[in-house]
């Protein structure tokens, strides 16, 4: 019910702003992420996948801890790819998070930011 009325709420201050269209689309997709607890953490670059067999399995290892790190605060990674100065991307990025952190806030807790990183700087 809570979950129910955040959306609304949000969904309601958001409709008044004349925003582009990819603005719109990451509102949308971050009132959608938020009623499936699948809230997105996004990521710039091209990843680096190591040459060598035994470097690329510890990776993988690492990145499968990390994961399950994020997966417990309920984000998500998703790397937008090696992308520099698109202002349009970032501000449509600015209104997914805008919506989000309060989210995660109130599902998390105060200082939750901190602990996730704690746990992270381990892998």
């Amino acid at each position: 019910m809570k979950k129910a009325i955040f959306i609304l709420c949000i969904a309601f201050f958001n409709c008044k702003s004349p925003d582009s269209p990819l603005v719109d689309k990451y509102k949308n997709q971050a009132l959608h992420d938020v009623e499936v607890d699948s809230v997105k953490k996004f990521t710039y670059g091209l990843p680096f996948i190591s040459p060598i067999e035994s470097q690329r399995k510890i990776q993988e290892i690492r990145e499968h801890k990390r994961d399950s790190v994020y997966k417990k605060y309920g984000l998500f990674l998703r790397n937008e790819g090696c992308v520099i100065g698109d202002k349009k991307l970032d501000e449509a990025i600015g209104a997914y998070h805008k919506i989000t952190d309060s989210y995660l806030e109130n599902r998390n807790g105060k200082g939750w930011k901190e602990k996730m990183e704690q746990e992270l700087s381990k892998y």
